[in-house]
Formats: C-alpha cells, sequence, structure tokens
C-alpha cells in the first residue's frame, strides 16, 4: 500500500476511505481493467449489433493499441492463485465476459449470420478462448496475426456447415 501512495501521491487517509485493505484495491482494479475490456469492444454492449466481424476488429484494434500487450484482465490470472477473493472476481469478471459474447452470438445467429445448430453459450467460450490463446501468442510473436487469424478462424467455424 506504501508503494500504492507513494505513486498515486494520496494520503493514506484518503486511500483507506475508498478501499478497506489491499484486497479491497485490488479487487478494484480488476473491476477497472474489466470496464477497459469492455469499453474497448462496444459491439459486446450494442443490442443492435449482430455482426462478429466488428467485435474481431474491435479487439483486434484494442490489442493494436496496447502495443501487442497481453489481456488487461488476464494478465492478473496467475496472480490470483493463493487468493480466493481476487480469483472469484476474476471467474466473474470473465464469465461476464463470457455471456456478453454469447449475447453477440445469439443476436447474429438470429440475424442469420451464425448456424441455427450452434449453442451460444459454447461459442461465446470457444470465442473468448480463441481471443485469450491469440492474445498470449500475438505477445509472444509480436505480431497480432495470431489473434486475427485465432478470432477469424473461430468465427468461421460459427457460421459454416460442418
Amino acid at each position: 500500500m506504501d508503494e500504492v501512495l507513494a505513486e498515486s501521491g494520496t494520503g493514506k487517509s484518503q486511500l483507506y476511505h475508498y478501499f478497506d485493505d489491499r484486497q479491497d484495491l485490488a479487487v478494484a482494479v480488476l473491476h477497472h481493467q474489466f470496464d477497459l475490456v469492455m469499453g474497448a469492444q462496444p459491439a459486446l454492449r450494442d443490442v443492435a449489433c449482430d455482426d462478429l466481424g466488428r467485435w474481431r476488429e474491435e479487439v483486434l484494434r484494442a490489442h493494436r493499441a496496447s502495443g501487442l500487450g497481453t489481456c488487461p484482465l488476464g494478465v492478473f490470472v496467475g496472480q490470483a492463485d493463493h487468493d480466493p477473493v481476487l480469483g472469484a472476481t476474476l471467474i466473474e469478471l470473465f464469465a461476464r465476459w463470457q455471456d456478453a459474447i454469447a449475447g453477440l452470438v445469439a443476436r447474429a445467429q438470429q440475424a442469420g449470420r451464425v448456424r441455427a445448430a450452434v449453442d451460444v453459450d459454447s461459442a461465446g467460450r470457444a470465442l473468448l478462448a480463441a481471443l485469450q490463446g491469440g492474445t498470449i501468442l500475438a505477445h509472444l510473436h509480436r505480431d497480432p496475426e495470431p489473434l486475427a487469424r485465432a478470432l477469424a478462424d473461430a468465427i468461421k467455424l460459427l457460421s459454416e456447415t460442418p
């Protein structure tokens, strides 16, 4: 907390007015990161949007803007291994993200852009997994192509007849 105080230039009383302890601050950081992630993907919140390609482009744009960094939320996964509150918070935030993606898949399905037989919850999970894995590979290779390809391939599988 002393490092946070030094970096932020705030006093202890001000910090502890908003946060009870280090864990409370960490939970707030996770929620802030989630808000940033969702803010960069407006297609997920746009109830009129049924275009998975638009969402893909939003993800790629945000990834490029980050300098091909890691996921702003996923980067915390290993750090929450020994803290059940932080772990539960990450589980809840990733579930909300997955549900938002599934909602977009459902809208795309209703518009005929996704096969009727596709389970939207499974598709939401698969697209989030493609995003996370693609982000790691893009970061590793310092090239957005692995993320672009992972998302394009996953989206293609939802619309093609098996």
